[in-house]
C-alpha cells in the first residue's frame, strides 16, 4: 500500500510512521517541504497514486495564553493547518481518486470544550462536520476519524513556546492521563487494517493523579 503521511516529524506521525513502514510504501514530507498552511503545496499534490493519506499534522500555538489573549495571527495559523489546509488535503485526494482511505485527526475536546482551545477545538468540530458532508458525495473513500484524548507528545511545548521548562510540562501531563503516541497510532494502524469509520480512543484514569 501507498500512503502519504502528515506529520511524520514527532509525535503521532512519527509513531504512525514507524509502525507502518516496512510493510508499506511511506511518502513522508518534511514540514519544510510540505506545508498544510501552504495552501499552493497542497494544490500541487499528486495522490492520483495513493492509497491512503493520514493526516497526523496539527498546530496549537500559544492557546495557553487564553483565546483573548493569545495573538490572532498563531489563532489564524491554526484554523489554516488543522481545518482549511486538512480539508484542501481532502479535497485534493478527492479530486483525484474514486476509491481509497483518508484518516484525519479530531480531538476528544470537541465534546468536553475547554476555553483554552476555543481556535484548536472548533477547526477540528468544524473538519469533522465537513468530511461527515464529503463522505455523502464520495462514498468510495473510506474517511475515518481519529478522537483521542490528551496524548503526550510535543503539543504541549508547542502550545507554550518555551515558556515553560522541558520539566514543568513533564509535571501538566503528569497531572492527569494521557495517551501516548505509540498506542494512537496503533489505533489508526487498526482502522487501515479493518477500514474503520471512526475511533474514539481516550486514557483510563485509575490510578493516575
Amino acid at each position: 500500500m501507498k500512503i502519504f503521511l502528515t506529520g511524520a516529524s514527532s509525535g503521532v506521525g512519527k509513531a504512525c510512521y514507524q509502525l507502518l513502514d516496512q510493510a508499506h510504501t511511506i511518502i513522508a514530507p518534511t514540514s519544510k517541504d510540505f506545508n498544510l498552511g501552504n495552501f499552493a503545496d497542497i494544490d500541487s499534490l499528486d495522490l492520483s497514486d495513493v492509497d491512503c493519506v493520514i493526516n497526523c499534522a496539527g498546530v496549537n500555538p500559544g492557546s495557553y495564553q487564553g483565546w483573548q489573549n493569545n495573538q490572532w495571527q498563531k489563532q489564524q495559523h491554526q484554523v489554516d493547518v488543522n481545518f482549511t489546509g486538512a480539508l484542501l488535503l481532502v479535497k485534493q485526494y478527492a479530486r483525484q481518486r474514486s476509491q481509497g482511505q483518508f484518516v484525519y485527526m479530531t480531538s476528544s475536546n470537541i465534546d468536553d470544550p475547554i476555553a483554552h482551545n476555543i481556535f484548536y477545538t472548533a477547526a477540528k468540530y468544524a473538519l469533522r462536520y465537513s468530511i461527515d458532508t464529503v463522505r455523502k458525495e464520495c462514498p468510495d473513500i473510506v474517511f475515518t476519524e481519529i478522537c483521542p484524548g490528551k496524548i503526550k507528545t510535543n503539543m504541549l511545548k508547542q502550545n507554550y513556546q518555551d515558556t515553560k521548562t522541558a520539566e514543568q510540562i513533564e509535571q501538566i501531563y503528569a497531572q492527569g492521563p494521557t495517551l501516548t503516541a505509540e498506542e494512537v497510532a496503533e489505533m489508526i494502524v487498526l482502522s487501515i487494517n479493518r477500514r474503520l469509520d471512526h475511533i474514539t480512543i481516550l486514557p483510563h484514569s485509575t490510578g493516575q493523579k
